[in-house]
């Protein structure tokens, strides 16, 4: 998955976390639908004008959209991985560490 791809992923992680549609995404951030819809499927990639205000829209931090599994990562891995970011934003830190306690029990197995 290249850059663009990965971005969007973690977009429309975040987007989907949110409960936003990519129209009330388009709207918040001044940009068509369409627009959206291109940067969600790795079509266009944002300017980091654009990053910026979809990471205060959608609440993220910048690093969200940045912070991945370059290279050998599958389409699955990669989308798994940002719905697991994405979900990790709406917890607690007690909630986190307990997703982190899970996650090496599951390493484990």
């Amino acid at each position: 998955m290249d850059l663009k791809q990965e971005i969007g992923s973690r977009v429309k992680a975040a987007r989907k976390m949110r409960g936003m549609t990519q129209a009330a995404l388009a709207e918040a951030i001044d940009m068509s639908f369409e627009t959206v819809s291109n940067l969600e499927r790795g079509k266009t990639a944002p300017n980091f004008n654009t990053l910026s205000d979809i990471a205060a829209a959608l609440d993220v931090e910048l690093k969200f959209f940045f912070d991945y599994e370059p290279n050998n990562t599958s389409k699955l891995r990669s989308r798994l991985i940002s719905e697991l970011s994405a979900t990790t934003l709406e917890v607690d830190d007690d909630k986190l560490a307990l997703i982190a306690d899970l996650a090496k029990v599951v390493a484990r197995r």
